[in-house]
């Protein structure tokens, strides 16, 4: 059985409103010794568990946090369902049942409104239906922002809010006046990219690491920002005609081609994937075929190995050199997104843009589903 001690004596001291140093104080023990107890580096001898029991005033079991284990557990069975390909109806009804039984979780509360939100995105419908729903978006953003104490868990119902009042902005701007201004005071509030997690922890003064772990938070950091990157440099390929696109897309892709001079790109293969996609559709549209079949060819490349890479594989590039990853953890669907993108695979929560049926027509796009196929 997991034991979380550490977890549930930070809590406890926390709840007392004691700083390390004061509990270490009260115990006659180094704030160093506190230190690595919370971060379940070391435990205490034995005895001193009914000390720390009594000066907290609870049992020696819940000290060790065995009960909290068991909840942990369960509630990362609810996380890990989630994850197991349901659509978004299942998942709200599985966080439903599990917000039941753990109505202070606010990991759950966070899924949950995620989902809730992204039925903007799976089932819009009309204004009036998506406005229907506010009531309870407002009410479980309301319970996450007055209770929850997890920055991420609070930014990302921030983020998710937004995302859904832009569409219902969109949908009805003349219904929509108390939203908008609410969706601009939201905006307002999210942090800069420079006060990001992601940028502060690469900083070696800021806590006392390895190199190798340094190392580690720059590769997180500089993954992250390349799939913000990916996503604002699309957002404005979205401001412009279908001609001007094009340009964009391939600066976007050389910048992952410096980035990756091997074709290493392992966690970005869907990004870089999506610039290759986007700019084999934009010169399908403006007719220049061959410029666009080559794009393909691209994507069929960047899936092809990836469906190869290792379930664990290790980065190679010099800006990522020996960072270790999960390829599941990108959630890209190799050869089977080619497979989705030209038609011959559907996939119930993948919109596809349609290709011009011209296009379709030409016999190199006939020969790209049979060999894919």
């Amino acid at each position: 059985m997991q034991i979380l001690f550490g977890e549930t004596v930070r809590r406890l001291r926390r709840e007392k409103g004691l700083t390390q140093e004061q509990l270490a104080a009260r115990l006659n023990v180094s704030f160093q010794t506190i230190s690595k107890w919370e971060r379940d580096e070391s435990y205490p001898d034995i005895t001193m568990l009914p000390v720390l029991a009594g000066f907290f005033g609870v049992r020696t079991d819940d000290l060790l946090g065995m009960d909290e284990a068991e909840n942990e557990r369960k509630i990362q069975e609810i996380l890990d369902s989630l994850a197991d390909g349901q659509n978004w109806q299942e998942s709200l009804a599985a966080l439903r049942e599990g917000l039941k039984e753990f109505p202070g979780e606010y990991r759950l509360w966070g899924e949950y409104f995620s989902r809730l939100t992204a039925i903007g995105w799976h089932d819009p419908g009309e204004g009036d239906r998506m406005r229907a729903r506010l009531p309870e978006i407002k009410t479980v953003y309301q319970n996450i922002m007055e209770n929850c104490t997890n920055d991420d868990i609070r930014l990302e119902a921030k983020s998710c809010l937004c995302l859904y009042y832009g569409i219902l902005v969109n949908k009805e701007p003349e219904k929509s006046a108390a939203e908008l201004e609410e969706l601009k005071r939201i905006v307002g509030e999210l942090p800069s990219l420079w006060k990001s997690k992601e940028f502060v922890r690469t900083f070696p003064e800021v806590l006392p690491r390895s190199s190798e772990e340094i190392r580690k938070d720059c590769h997180e950091a500089i993954v992250e920002l390349l799939r913000v990157f990916h996503g604002m440099a699309t957002h404005l390929c979205n401001t412009k005609d279908n001609g001007e696109r094009r340009p964009v897309h391939r600066a976007m892709i050389d910048v992952f081609n410096t980035i990756f001079p091997d074709g290493d790109y392992g966690l970005l293969s869907s990004n870089v994937f999506g610039a290759w996609e986007t700019f084999a559709q934009s010169a399908a549209y403006a007719g220049d075929y061959d410029e666009a079949f080559a794009a393909i060819e691209q994507c069929v490349e960047i899936a092809r190995r990836f469906d190869e890479l290792p379930q664990t594989s290790v980065h190679t590039s010099p800006m990522l050199q020996g960072y270790v990853f999960d390829k599941s953890s990108s959630r890209f669907l190799g050869l089977d997104l080619v497979r989705i993108y030209l038609g011959c695979k559907k996939h119930p929560h993948a919109y596809v843009y349609p290709w011009p049926e011209e296009f379709k027509a030409d016999p190199r796009f006939g020969a790209l589903i049979s060999r894919v196929s």
